[in-house]
Parts: C-alpha cells; structure tokens; sequence
C-alpha cells in the first residue's frame, strides 16, 4: 500500500507539471513595438488636459485639400509647461505649435493639418506632445482618426501640384532654331473651373502661351501649350525662361512653368 500510495503521488505530481506547462506558455513578454506606439506619458503629465485628446475627422477623399484640426489644451499644474516638440506617426499629419511657456491656468493649443492625398483608407494617427517633464516621455498623446476614399480622379499620374492644377511636367525644352509647339497634359483637380493665362509682363516675345480649353472645368483634362516662333526671338537665345501662370491663387514662385532652350547662337 506504501509503494502503491507513493506511485500515486509521483502520478500527481507528473499531471501537475504537465499541466502547468501550458499555463506557462501563455505569458508573452510585452511587444517593445507597442511600448513605442503607447509609451508611457512623463511624471506629471496631468498638468496638461486637454479638452479633447482624439478627434475623428470623418469621411474625406484624396481629393480634398489639406484640413487642420485645432486640440485645446490648459496648464493644470503649479509650474508654466513649454511643448518642446511635437511628433507624429506619419509625414501626412503635421503639426504646429507655439513654443512660449503656458503659464498655470492659461490655455494654448496644439494644430495638426492632415494631407489624404495618397493616403486612401482608415486612418489613426497619433500625436505625442513633449514638454519639459521629459525629453523621453511624452506629456500628452493625441489621437486623429477618420477616412479617406481614393480619389474619383487618376492624381497619381501627374508628378507635378500646382494648388488644383496637377501637371505630367513642369519644364519644357526647346531648340531654339525652329519654329516648335510644346503641350503640357494636366488635370484640373479642384472644385473651381481655372482660366489658366501666362503673365504677359513675364513672358518672353519669341513665346506663345495658351490653355486648351481655355476654361478648365473640375474633374477635367486638357493642355498647357507653349509656341517658340524664332521669328521674334534675339540672336543669342538664354538658356532658360519662365512663364508666371495666372488664374491659380498660389504664390509666384509657386506657379511657374520652366522653359530649357538649347542656349545657341541661331545662324
């Protein structure tokens, strides 16, 4: 009975491990990538409330312009609070921010302006708000989420933005001996109907701009064309020029079509 009884109890035992073997294998250690997308926030962080730390942005398209969504925020605590910076988990968020000191009681806010262009589908984005309590640890994180549906338009094959005007090319070349008509495709992906026209102070006299059609309407495509007449042109040709588009309401610098000539000397 004594031998009997000690091999029932080596049975146990035995079941016993056996069975905690499983229970063992359950315990994972914590995914270091989670600790980076939900870090702990620095010592003190509550000094800084938010009024709302998530904002759902809705439905947008990739066709929509770039919207900016405003997270108002107060100093809570005894001490003044200073963001020092500001990150996200995407290039299509960007956020902006004043870097004066809050004082307690006094209120700021924290901007993030969200670019769908190329960013079909669900989106979350979080923004970590440093201050400094800590340069390792975020005070506050933030949260933007909502939807964009892929654009109706073919965006993607222009690699050139000017405003709603997207272009296949943004640079032209002539040779500068012969008379020659150049066409640059584009898509009006706005809203608006464009009359596009060239600056006609700017634009040189051997150079001939037109849209085709002249009213560019939403959705639609058509045809920047440039005309080289040599007729007009001087002797000695630059070998560059530009031409200030008109009717987009977007900076100089910002709507110009570069003209590559062949930069001889015509005979």
């Amino acid at each position: 009975m004594h031998r009997c009884g000690h091999i029932t109890l080596l049975g146990m035992a035995a079941a016993w491990l056996l069975g905690a073997q499983p229970l063992q294998a359950q315990w994972q250690p914590r995914d270091r990538r989670d600790s980076l997308a939900h870090p702990q926030t620095a010592p003190g962080s509550e000094a800084m409330r938010f009024e709302k730390r998530r904002i759902e942005a809705g439905d947008l398209t990739e066709d929509d312009a770039p919207t900016t969504y405003t997270y108002r925020w107060s100093n809570a605590g005894r001490e003044p609070l200073t963001i020092t910076r500001v990150q996200t988990t995407c290039g299509c968020a960007k956020a902006a921010y004043d870097k004066r000191s809050v004082r307690p009681g006094s209120e700021d806010e924290v901007r993030v302006t969200y670019y769908p262009k190329g960013h079909p589908g669900r989106f979350e984005r979080r923004i970590f708000v440093y201050t400094q309590l800590s340069d390792t640890r975020p005070t506050a994180i933030l949260e933007l989420t909502g939807h964009v549906a892929a654009s109706a338009l073919p965006v993607h094959d222009y690699s050139y933005e000017m405003g709603p005007l997207l272009l296949k090319q943004n640079t032209v070349r002539i040779g500068g001996a012969e008379r020659q008509t150049e066409r640059i495709e584009c898509l009006n992906a706005g809203r608006k109907t464009l009359r596009l026209t060239a600056d006609r102070g700017l634009l040189p006299e051997y150079m001939e701009f037109e849209c085709e059609p002249a009213a560019l309407e939403p959705g639609k495509t058509g045809d920047l064309i440039v005309r080289f007449d040599p007729a007009k042109a001087p002797q000695t040709l630059p070998r560059q020029a530009m031409i200030l588009l008109d009717g987009i309401a977007l900076p100089p610098s910002q709507r110009m079509l570069r003209i590559e000539i062949g930069g001889n000397e015509r005979k």
